[in-house]
């Protein structure tokens, strides 16, 4: 809870709203909704759904409740430097695309200590697919593409390609201000690829405690 509020509150963007959406039957909406009250009035929204509800369910959850205008997808484990968000919506408002996010990304290793590079190349640049964990885009875009609702894993991977059918393109931003933080256990994540397979298609930045200083 503490790293998904620190994220938000980190972001140099004014005009910003968050939902959260729990999806795990043993939370606590109760100590969310007590953090959430520091904010000023619906800046902050708590919502809980089953758990055997799918990622894509609860997406499509929160983008309906959220206002019009430009959706961020956050994950509760990453890393969201202070111009995360001002990157990737300026991208959108310059007309690069309505889709936004990073093909390459930095990895942290917490297993290794280790601050990795994973897919160079792909900065500023169109792809068809960014990290999930990144997805910037127009709610627009939502409205005539749901994310799919019976996947367990790979629905933001599906939801792309269900886009670029739909004729829309994907704009790939510098891999700055984000880290995809890989948990010691790597098995919790939906990703279930070990640190050892992952990191043979990663590029050591170096090995350190502190990532921010070399990603913001």
């Amino acid at each position: 809870m503490d790293n998904l509020f620190d994220n938000y509150d980190r972001q140099l963007w004014k005009n910003k709203r968050m939902i959260i959406v729990l999806n795990n039957d043993n939370m606590d909406i109760n100590a969310y909704q007590e953090r959430a009250s520091q904010y000023p009035d619906n800046e902050v929204r708590i919502f809980k759904l089953p758990q055997r509800y799918k990622l894509g369910s609860c997406l499509n959850y929160a983008i309906k409740l959220a206002d019009d205008g430009i959706i961020a997808k956050f994950d509760d484990d990453d890393y969201y430097g202070p111009k995360f968000l001002r990157e990737a919506a300026r991208a959108i408002k310059r007309g690069k695309a309505s889709i936004v996010g990073k093909h390459t990304a930095y990895l942290y290793f917490e297993a290794k200590k280790a601050l990795m590079v994973f897919r160079r190349g792909g900065e500023r640049k169109y792809k068809r697919n960014v990290k999930g964990g990144t997805l910037v885009f127009r709610k627009s875009v939502w409205r005539r593409v749901r994310f799919p609702t019976n996947r367990r894993a790979g629905s933001d991977a599906r939801w792309l390609s269900n886009c670029i059918r739909r004729g829309f393109r994907i704009y790939s931003v510098s891999k700055r201000h984000y880290v995809c933080i890989r948990s010691k256990d790597w098995h919790r994540h939906t990703q279930r690829k070990s640190t050892h397979s992952y990191m043979k298609h990663c590029r050591l930045v170096r090995r350190t405690k502190d990532f921010t200083r070399y990603v913001n």
